[in-house]
């Protein structure tokens, strides 16, 4: 962050590229149709479900997932859990045919790191009950 000539906080993070907008739009599409992603980052690839995409307090733009394959983050990590994505940095995205309930969320603040979500999933409950009835 730095001042302004007003006196006011600005974000000194740099303008997005056009390779980036595009990401975050087709990350962001993932997010609210719920839908699997193949991941390509620091040379690996991921399986996860998006839960939500926007500016983190880096300045960076974050999205966040439930990875459920893929590089683990060490010995006795199984690899599934709740990881944070620098969109920058992912190298590759694929999109999968699968479709994802959400996890259950952590509280008021489960977009920890996410400061104003661009997209974000329902909660579990809402998307539950919203899915049709099986007939």
């Amino acid at each position: 962050m730095r001042k302004t000539p007003a006196g006011l906080r600005a974000d000194a993070s740099p303008p997005p590229s056009r390779l980036l907008r595009r990401r975050v739009a087709r990350l962001a599409r993932a997010v609210r149709e719920r839908r699997a992603l193949e991941l390509l980052y620091g040379g690996a690839w991921r399986v996860v479900h998006p839960h939500a995409i926007g500016r983190m307090g880096t300045g960076r733009i974050g999205l966040l997932t439930w990875q459920t394959a893929g590089l683990a983050r060490g010995p006795g990590d199984p690899g599934e859990g709740w990881r944070m994505f620098d969109v920058a940095r992912i190298g590759a995205t694929r999109a999968l045919r699968a479709h994802f309930a959400p996890r259950p969320r952590g509280g008021p603040a489960w977009t920890a790191g996410i400061g104003a979500p661009v997209a974000e999933v329902p909660s579990r409950d809402e998307a539950l009950s919203a899915a049709p009835a099986e007939a």
